[in-house]
């Protein structure tokens, strides 16, 4: 918290040192034909007079007002005026020291007659334009240091806000793709693009809406629709070549390797990669290894994973854990085309390998009344993943209005693991109930199947529209798992082994069609109909076998243990709405969902189970300007596994049944959202809120009998979840100097019965999570970053047998990075989290402090040698804490602990210029 205050105060004096430039000039934009009209969301521009840098801009506001803050007295300058459809305006004035404040009263802009034949003056381009359905940011306008890459670019654009796992938001929308000239780059992977084309080869970046998100899925909400964001290069770029090559080493046998080129020319794509490493990295996501000068963090892998500490490229694992000590390696290619037709292909293939080592301790404590069940566990799990992703698309523009898109699918992947477990459980007095050795040696596959193709069709009439799409998919995935495990029991003295063999076949296949239709009627009404339909047919295949002592075989059938699960049939699900448009801002939905659910469900040694649901439920969607709300309802079948009416034993102290006889879940769900970005004060701010309410939701039941856990899922109603929360950032900018400052809220509610050995309570457990952060940036020499978090929870019982529980985590991260002298970049990254649970033999205060130095050498700084130290304060483990029912879980696990490594990266950079002999590369 002092590094926040202190980075906060630091801040402040910086731009209180500017406070001289205080002129201002305000104005409101309007059309010269209607003066009531207001030209929202337009550029205006300031230059110095005779000068073509870009001094400042703002965007009008919802009203056409805008206001220019923090301009010099005694100065000219050049106002440039640029709204979509208009003619652009200019002006010049100056402002003075008696006078400091100039309102420009209205501003009267022309409609052109033709924007396609529109004259532009480079040295007035604007750096945002704002267009009916797309934001368009010219990129010369946000400068960038020469080595910068695109992610650097973005950051500088207002509204776009990239996080550590370089997801990245646009007006506190999700972006789904980055194209580059209308195209999927390499498989459409965000991060390939972002961290490794060049800032100075972009023209313009432009936002807009994902339309196919919304035809996949009708029911997404204005606020929920992801966005796309589209690179355009460079006219002179045309054809090159871009890519890296970097290898580093360090002590214990450490390395880091691989290379990844990209070819075009005009309208094809090739891109190849190989990576491989020891040192929890994946091969191309942590920045050290993606971009010069911006280790961003270096060593701090794990902390550029995503939430669950895995990031996948394309459905493929490309190294890093999260958890464990991990070697990964993988490769592949991506291509890229479009023929005359305008017919766009993609066609890729990747391969992924990891071995991982996972060492992890965990701890969990339940309350009993007056008594406990503490479970101290200690495992060891060795792991080898192979994965391959086949992919293709086809994207056709039929005509105008028409659009077809095929999209084939290959995904094979085997994991093969060998988990040691030793675990014991005590109860409140500390006594020893019973310990368990467990060995479970397990081969499975995922394997998947799919095959998607969505039909769009746009009509000459203003709304009317029509879409048709399928997705089918079979999933394969049989598993094999050995297990053998000894338990020896104290209280009741008693001994107990397990030697057996469960073969898990689960065959899933899924036929999803969709098609939905909307027809205006009049100018404020609009009819939509979005029909489905799933046709199922899964299998759930359990053998188990017993090992026969005399020839040492998994041959003795265990009748028990054995069931075949077979569930087949159909869903349909059927929205009709009607869209009413009160105002221009105001409008409402009201709509009815119909559910129906036919499954037949056959046992191999039980009684058939057949499900006949019908469901119908009101839906409501309303909008009013930035804000929006959203209820609808649905109805979910159990999963097949949680049929399985046999029991789970590979662990003999947690024991897991199946129930045939549950029933589908009905959910009344609601989702609200508000964002607005204030132009005329740089404030981004946004307010969400989500919940459910759910009826037959499957809860585990348990009974706890010397030591050992029997679950059995249920059906419970009174289930509900609410979670929602705030979040509010300004930008503050004063010649070079950039400032931004954000706050934000979120809290999780969730109330879910409990059952433990009969005794039933509703537990409400909170997270609540306050945060704040600071990113100053002084002329690109030095930035500083400081983020603090606190997260609240508690749990609440309203029967005695259960204790309430309580504890909080504090999260602090701080960070330098100086490039000073000009060929040297220092960075350094610090992180602690605290945590106020006790208990013995886990570390409560974790930190993390990892620094590097980079040397930038050759033309263009291609080349850079960076040392690098990681856990420099040697913490080696990673920790979480979680309430589940009346439990608190605490698990720690290794992590690769302190190192060094020396790497060395060369960036190839080859634009407009020969590739290759003769000018061409692979023949292009």
């Amino acid at each position: 918290m002092k590094k926040l205050l202190l980075s906060l105060a630091f801040s402040l004096i910086i731009f209180s040192l500017f406070a001289q430039k205080n002129g201002s000039i305000t104005g409101i934009l309007a059309d010269s034909a209607n003066h009531k009209t207001t030209l929202n969301y337009s550029t205006v521009s300031v230059y110095k007079v005779g000068d073509s840098v870009l001094t400042t801009y703002k965007l009008s506001d919802d009203k056409g007002v805008f206001k220019i803050n923090g301009l010099a007295t005694g100065v000219k300058y050049r106002i440039v005026v640029t709204a979509w459809q208009y003619g652009t305006f200019r002006k010049e004035v100056e402002l003075s020291a008696a006078n400091p404040a100039l309102n420009l009263g209205t501003l009267y802009l022309s409609t052109k007659a033709n924007d396609l034949n529109e004259v532009v003056i480079s040295a007035e381009r604007p750096p945002v334009i704002v267009r009916k359905d797309t934001i368009e940011f010219n990129a010369e306008s946000f400068k960038t240091l020469p080595s910068a890459v695109v992610e650097d670019l973005l950051k500088k654009l207002p509204g776009v806000s990239i996080a550590a796992d370089g997801s990245i938001q646009v007006n506190g929308k999700s972006v789904s793709k980055i194209l580059v000239d209308g195209k999927e780059f390499f498989g459409g992977d965000q991060q390939i693009a972002t961290k490794n084309l060049p800032a100075n080869i972009i023209d313009k970046v432009q936002v807009v809406d994902d339309k196919q998100a919304k035809r996949r899925d009708p029911d997404l909400t204005a606020a929920e629709i992801p966005q796309i964001i589209n690179l355009k290069l460079k006219k002179a770029i045309k054809k090159g070549a871009f890519g890296k090559l970097y290898a580093g080493g360090g002590l214990k046998e450490l390395y880091q390797a691989g290379g990844l080129m990209n070819f075009f020319r005009d309208t094809t794509q090739v891109s190849v990669l190989a990576y491989g490493n020891n040192i929890n990295q994946p091969g191309f996501n942590p920045n050290d290894v993606q971009r010069i000068g911006g280790f961003n963090r270096s060593g701090v892998n794990s902390m550029m994973m995503t939430s669950g500490g895995y990031f996948e490229f394309n459905g493929i694992s490309f190294g890093g854990s999260y958890n464990g000590v991990q070697t990964s390696s993988g490769g592949g290619f991506n291509f890229n085309t479009i023929n005359k037709k305008g017919i766009k292909f993609n066609t890729q293939y990747f391969f992924g390998k990891s071995n991982n080592l996972l060492e992890k301790l965990s701890n969990t404590n339940q309350t009993l009344g007056t008594d406990r069940l503490i479970t101290n566990a200690n495992e060891n799990t060795t792991s080898l993943i192979l994965k391959h992703n086949i992919g293709g698309k086809l994207d056709w523009q039929i005509d105008s209005l028409t659009q077809l898109t095929i999209e084939p699918a290959i995904v094979l992947n085997s994991n093969n693991s060998i988990s040691k477990v030793y675990s014991d459980n005590n109860n409140a007095n500390n006594q020893l109930i019973n310990t368990l050795e467990n060995l479970n040696d397990r081969n499975s596959s995922g394997n998947k199947y799919q095959l998607r193709a969505d039909l769009s069709k746009d009509f000459k009439k203003t709304g009317r529209s029509f879409n048709l799409g399928t997705d089918i998919s079979a999933s394969p995935n049989p598993t094999v798992n050995y297990n053998r495990s000894n338990s020896i029991f104290y209280l009741t003295p008693s001994t107990s082994e397990i030697d057996q063999l469960r073969d898990n076949t689960i065959n899933n296949f899924r036929a999803y069609i969709y098609t939905n239709y909307t027809e205006p009627i009049g100018k404020k009404l609009n009819f939509k109909v979005d029909v489905s339909g799933n046709i199922i047919n899964n299998e759930n295949a359990l053998n188990t076998f017993y090992r026969n002592p005399a020839n040492q075989l998994y041959d003795i059938v265990v009748p028990d243990l054995s069931q075949t699960v077979k569930q087949a049939g159909f869903k349909t699900n059927t929205n009709i709405s009607v869209r009413y448009k009160i105002t221009k801002d105001l409008y409402i939905q009201p709509g009815m969902v119909h559910n129906y659910i036919s499954l037949n469900n056959r046992f191999t040694n039980a009684a058939d189970i057949d499900q006949r649901y019908n469901f119908i439920w009101p839906t409501f969607q309303f909008k009013y300007k930035i804000f929006s709300f959203n209820y609808s309802a649905r109805f979910t079948e159990p999963n097949v596994s949680y049929l399985q009416p046999v029991a789970d034993n590979t662990n003999a102290f947690y024991i897991r049944n199946g129930n045939p006889n549950l029933l589908p879940a009905r959910t009344q769900g609601f989702s609200m959202n508000m964002y607005k970005y204030d132009p005329k004060s740089m404030i981004n701010y946004n307010l969400y809120g989500y919940g459910n309410i759910t009826k037959n939701g499957i809860v585990n039941a348990i009974t706890i009998n010397n030591g050992v856990q029997t679950v059995n899922p249920i059906n419970m109603s009174g289930l509900y979840n609410f979670n929602g929360g705030a979040n509010i950032s300004k930008d503050f900018k004063k010649d070079k100097i950039s400032l931004k400052v954000g706050l934000g809220f979120w809290a999780n509610f969730d109330h879910t019965p409990v059952i433990v050995n009969s005794i039933r309570s509703n537990a409400d457990v909170f997270y609540v999570g306050p945060n704040g952060s600071l990113r100053l940036n002084l002329n690109d020499k030095v930035e500083i970053n400081q983020s603090y978090s606190i997260n609240l929870n508690r749990s609440k019982y309203d029967d005695s047998f259960y204790t309430n529980i309580s504890y909080n985590t504090y999260q602090s991260t701080s960070e330098l990075i100086v490039r000073y002298p000009k060929k040297l970049v220092f960075e350094t990254s610090y992180s602690l989290t605290l945590n106020d649970q006790k208990i013995a033999g886990y570390n409560n205060n974790i930190k993390f402090w990892n620094a590097a130095l980079t040397y930038l050498f050759m033309k263009n700084d291609r080349a850079q040698l960076k040392f690098s130290v990681n856990d420099i304060l040697q913490s080696n483990v990673r920790r979480n804490i979680q309430i589940t029912g009346n439990s608190v879980i605490d698990t720690q696990s290794n992590n690769l602990g302190r190192y060094g490594m020396l790497t060395l990266t060369y960036n190839i950079q080859n634009f407009g210029q020969k590739v290759g002999g003769r000018q061409t590369f692979f023949n292009f």
